[in-house]
């Protein structure tokens, strides 16, 4: 579901309660209309206090080195580095920095919770004024009826998601090549288009660089619409 037509889905009714819009997006997540991208981003680091201005240069497999996909996400990662302070190496020169990463997606159950019914008919028919007053019938033909609707019932229930992630990994020639710097940022949601969440994985990464060593930390960004 684009996120378009989550937006009109999600836009009828009068659902305005603060309790019933946080069930909506988190079944919105998982059903493929989230206009949100949730990270859970964890990093351990020793990152050396003279590395600004220091060159890097990635430390492409030979696996990857003939992947359209992977410099793709390279071009992501190139940019999530600039504001570090580092300066990528010319090709074949040497560098003091070596970056790698790793990518995937895997198929994961998560525990929800959704509405027992149709939120927005319910027993009635859709309604848009809350609580009291009239009742339009949608379903059942046209007429109003006094009270207020009943308010949907919540069931928790296991639904298919998909994990992304991204790990980047970055090595100091000057300390014998030895690992300074790990971070993976993982995201869970529906489909399972690394593309599309690879921008925001990168973002999770780099938007705190180096970070605190240890650190979790949970992050949410505004989905990008595309026109």
């Amino acid at each position: 579901m684009s996120i378009s037509k989550c937006n009109s889905f999600f836009g009828r009714g009068g659902w305005t309660w603060a309790s019933r819009v946080a069930k909506v997006a988190a079944v919105a997540l998982l059903a493929g209309c989230a206009t949100t991208v949730p990270a859970r981003v964890t990093t351990f680091q020793q990152w050396p206090a003279d590395a600004a201005g220091a060159t890097w240069k990635f430390d492409t497999p030979a696996a990857q080195r003939d992947s359209l996909e992977y410099r793709e996400y390279a071009d992501m990662i190139r940019s999530g580095i600039g504001p570090t302070g580092m300066v990528e190496a010319q090709a074949g020169k040497p560098a003091r920095f070596t970056v790698s990463f790793s990518y995937g997606v895997e198929p994961v159950q998560v525990r929800v919770e959704r509405p027992a019914y149709d939120p927005f008919y319910g027993p009635w028919g859709p309604w848009g004024y809350g609580w009291g007053g009239f009742g339009y019938r949608g379903r059942g033909g046209m007429g109003f009826a006094w009270g207020p609707p009943y308010p949907p019932t919540w069931t928790s229930t296991t639904v298919d998601a998909s994990r992304a992630s991204l790990r980047v990994e970055i090595r100091d020639a000057r300390q014998n090549g030895q690992k300074v710097y790990e971070s993976t940022a993982v995201s869970t949601g529906s489909g399972d288009s690394i593309p599309q969440v690879m921008p925001y994985l990168v973002r999770a990464i780099f938007d705190r660089f180096p970070d605190t060593n240890g650190q979790v930390r949970d992050v949410t960004y505004e989905v990008e619409q595309r026109r």
